[in-house]
């Protein structure tokens, strides 16, 4: 029997590789079971952890040094030779991962790191030090920024200036300062002009690629800023000075005819992957979209009998473009078991799940949610347990 093996990470607590292989080490014991794993990533945490266990020695690893709100310190990033790109994971530069929570405040920090690390890719493009590469395709997600990416562009030559023409730190406290942009040679909006320099000549618009786990719009109702800037340390009193100015930053933008009052702002990475597709005309593709169109594309699954998947929290969200809720679309009408293994999966989604699914909840195996966290791998190896029991049945 073959059993495709496809969980999220669980955050806070295991990757999606740790995951797939305890599940796997688990249902092993059954001669007659063979599991394929395919750990998945939204673009956030693990990212580059799946990508590495995926493609294996096709990956050449590389350390670049960043600073981030003090602290210096390396990220990896990730050459696929034969693909000619270059893997960035932003959590890895500019995650919340990366700062205590004492230091976790998105009005005073910014993605300008992430931007710097681009920037000394393409400073290193077509030289001997780095693989050749054509495209940067950067892992959006489970940052503690939210800054529209002005950070980002910033450290790419993107200048932003007070009502005086003096520079603005891009912060967002500062966001509400700003009343002018200016690109390095054009006021002109082009995806090349902002690069159009020595280094980068030979610059085209398809370049950059953002992998987004969240549709979620940065703004309005709903918005990505109010959902998740409480995780990333912000009170109600920031989010709203946040929301301000990033709304005088799109005021401006509208006004230089960058973009139009009915564009839509994608709020993954807290306007990151928005951000660099305004100013740079980076293309945005959701995780599940990359995942399979990439990634599964090039497994053989015709033949899959089981499927387990899963993440931390399985909600509403998880059907709206998020991996593991399109895995479960995709093998919905294949007459397939589905095995749903979460920390946690809410229950206002419950009823919109396939008939042929079967949830697995770590909370029903302990007392609260906290041991849960801190007795994953003893809860998945005992619903692995389960499942084997039910597969042989």
């Amino acid at each position: 029997m073959k059993i495709l093996i496809a969980p999220n990470s669980f955050k806070e607590s295991l990757s999606s590789v740790q995951i797939s292989k305890i599940l796997a080490e688990e249902l092993g014991k059954e001669k007659n079971f063979q599991s394929i794993l395919l750990p998945l990533s939204d673009g956030g945490d693990g990212f580059l952890e799946v990508l590495e266990f995926i493609y294996g020695n096709e990956l050449i690893k590389q350390e670049f040094p960043v600073e981030f709100s003090g602290e210096k310190f390396s990220a990896p990033v990730l050459f696929n030779i034969s693909g000619k790109e270059v893997f960035i994971e932003s959590a890895e530069v500019i995650g919340l991962k990366k700062l205590p929570q004492q230091k976790r405040n998105p009005l005073l920090i910014n993605t300008f790191p992430l931007g710097k690390l681009i920037l000394d890719l393409l400073n290193l493009k077509n030289s001997d030090s780095v693989p050749f590469f054509e495209k940067i395709i950067i892992g959006v997600g489970g940052t503690s920024t939210i800054d529209f990416g002005i950070g980002a562009v910033n450290a790419l030559g993107v200048k932003f200036l007070d009502i005086h023409g003096n520079e603005v730190e891009p912060i967002p406290e500062n966001f509400l300062s700003i009343s002018d942009i200016l690109f390095p040679l054009s006021s002109n909006h082009s995806a090349i002009q902002p690069f159009n320099h020595s280094i980068i000549k030979s610059f085209n618009s398809s370049i950059l690629t953002c992998i987004v786990d969240v549709q979620t719009p940065l703004l309005g109702e709903n918005s990505a800023v109010d959902l998740y800037g409480p995780q990333k340390g912000a009170s109600k009193h920031d989010l709203e000075i946040i929301k301000k100015g990033i709304e005088k930053i799109v005021e401006l933008l509208i006004k230089k005819n960058f973009i139009t009052d009915s564009t839509y702002i994608n709020g993954a990475g807290g306007g990151l992957a928005s951000g660099l597709k305004i100013f740079f005309d980076a293309e945005i593709v959701s995780a599940s979209n990359f995942i399979f169109e990439k990634i599964l594309a090039e497994k053989e699954l015709s033949d899959i009998d089981f499927l387990i998947t899963g993440e931390g929290r399985f909600d509403i969200q998880s059907f709206e473009g998020k991996a593991t809720g399109e895995l479960i679309k995709k093998f919905a009408n294949k007459e397939k078991k589905i095995f749903l293994v979460c920390g946690k999966i809410e229950n206002d989604v419950k009823n919109l799940l396939p008939e042929n699914v079967q949830c697995f909840q770590l909370i029903d195996l302990f007392k609260d949610e906290e041991e849960s966290k801190l007795k994953t791998v003893e809860g998945l190896k005992s619903i692995a347990s389960k499942i084997k029991e039910i597969i042989l049945k």
